[in-house]
Formats: C-alpha cells, structure tokens, sequence
C-alpha cells in the first residue's frame, strides 16, 4: 500500500500542530505548482486520463464531486454521458423525468471542457424557455460539481440565450429552431456531434 496519503507526520506525535501530507514517510510538498517543466514531465499522464475521462466522463464527475454530496449518477445516465462522448450521433427516447435536458447540457458542457477550441450548441424551438431552462440547469450543474464553474470564462445568461465561454477557447450556445433564425450559422467543431433537435 505505496500509495497512502496521511494527514500527519509519521509518527503522529504531533498531528494538531504539524497538518503535513505524508506518502512513504516522506513529506510531500503543499499544493502543486504548475509551470512549463511540471507539465512536460507528466504530459503522458495528462494524456493518459483525458482520453479515460473523455470515454468514462461519469468516472471524471464521480472524481471531482465535493466528498460530502450525496448525489450519484443511475447506470443510465452514465450510458447517456459515454454515448454522447464516444458516437458522433445518437438518438435516445426517454419518459418524462429522466433528466433528459440535465443530461444533455451536461454532456455538451464536458465536450466543451475536454475539447479544447469546440464549439457546440443545442437548438430549440423556443428560445425565452430554452434560456431559462438552461440556466437553471448549468447552475445545477455547477452547484453539483463546482470545479465545473471554473472552467468557465465568461457566461451570458439573457432572456432568450446563453452563451458559455470556456477558457481552453470552446464555447456552448443555445439556438433557435425558427425561420427568424435562418441564416445564423452554428456548427460543431473537432468533434462533429450533431445538435440534439427539440430537447426542452
């Protein structure tokens, strides 16, 4: 068991006074400090669990959920997640209160963080409930999993669209489905998903 963390010194005499990481019996440095030669010596590690997080997104969210919350994902919502992550289209009907909008704009949200300069939107047929819907949903999301929120740049919550900008460049729309629309151009980039029609 190399891998145990304890929040004391070794001999724990001390463990109100001195709140250290410990692995082996050696003290380990408080916090990470990101610069060039930290990245470049774990870059094949970064690899590594973005293309496992990017296959296995629910395992990513279970990773970054606050300890003390107690909400978990059912199995079919993690099926949902890794299919909208790993197939270029997908088509689901689904009863009423299966999470299908929370779903769906979580999924979305994750292509944003894992792609770096995506684009992706999803249309609806009205865009006053759409934006109002998605904004409660995205702060539910945030709310769940607050690391989530720090991904975000800038957000534009208004009264017929939200606008989610990203700082890895992707950025997160919701559009209009109508003939007062036409000519707008929205489109998914490097990974080609298709918009998810009629979701609200």
């Amino acid at each position: 068991m190399s891998n145990i963390i304890t929040l004391c010194s070794p001999d724990r005499s001390d463990f109100n006074s001195h709140q250290a990481l410990y692995r082996d019996g050696i003290e380990l440095e408080k916090g990470v400090i990101i610069s060039q030669d930290f990245l470049e010596r774990n870059e094949e590690l970064f690899k590594k669990y973005l293309q496992i997080f990017s296959a296995y997104p629910d395992v990513y969210l279970d990773i970054i959920k606050p300890e003390a919350s107690n909400f978990n994902l059912f199995p079919f919502q993690r099926i949902f997640l890794r299919a909208c992550m790993r197939y270029r289209s997908i088509y689901i009907t689904a009863a009423r209160a299966t999470s299908k909008t929370f779903l769906s704009i979580l999924a979305k949200y994750l292509q944003c963080c894992f792609v770096p300069g995506h684009r992706t939107f999803i249309v609806a047929p009205n865009k006053n409930q759409a934006a109002k819907i998605s904004k409660q949903k995205i702060q539910e999301i945030w709310r769940i999993w607050p690391l989530l929120e720090h991904e975000i740049e800038k957000a534009n919550f208004g009264k017929d669209y939200v606008d989610l900008f990203f700082k890895n460049g992707s950025t997160f729309s919701i559009v209009g489905a109508l003939d007062s629309d036409r000519g707008l151009r929205n489109h998914s980039q490097n990974l080609r998903i298709p918009l998810l029609e009629s979701i609200f």
